[in-house]
């Protein structure tokens, strides 16, 4: 366990140097992934996701990383670690963080997220 928390903090250390790719646009937000970093190699595919905000959030937010884990078969995802950062494209200092793994949610139909999985599910 203590491996994966090290994993997680250098990842988002990194994360500023990623190679991030535009999945969506919406007025407010931009989401991106970093195909380099999509973890395929085990049970539970994982992805980088990138949410860069046009303003800011009422707590200050300009951004936030989530590694997020994916479940192909059930078509489901967690978050298991995001960082949300005070600049753009993840830059600046983390306001907040949470490096434990979250709730198993559906992944609706048609959603950005069906996007990101497709693309971490992809054999």
């Amino acid at each position: 366990m203590k491996s994966l928390v090290m994993l997680l903090i250098l990842s988002l250390q990194t994360a500023a140097w990623a190679e991030w790719v535009k999945v969506d646009e919406t007025d407010k937000t931009v989401i991106y992934i970093d195909p380099e970093r999509i973890q395929k190699n085990a049970q539970f595919p994982t992805a980088w996701q990138l949410s860069d905000y046009r303003s800011p959030t009422q707590r200050g937010v300009l951004s936030s990383q989530n590694l997020i884990e994916f479940d192909c078969k059930a078509k489901r995802r967690r978050t298991l670690a995001f960082v949300s950062h005070s600049e753009n494209m993840g830059e600046g200092p983390a306001k907040f963080k949470n490096l434990k793994a979250g709730q198993w949610h559906p992944v609706p139909h048609d959603s950005v997220a069906e996007k990101i999985m497709e693309m971490a599910c992809e054999q």
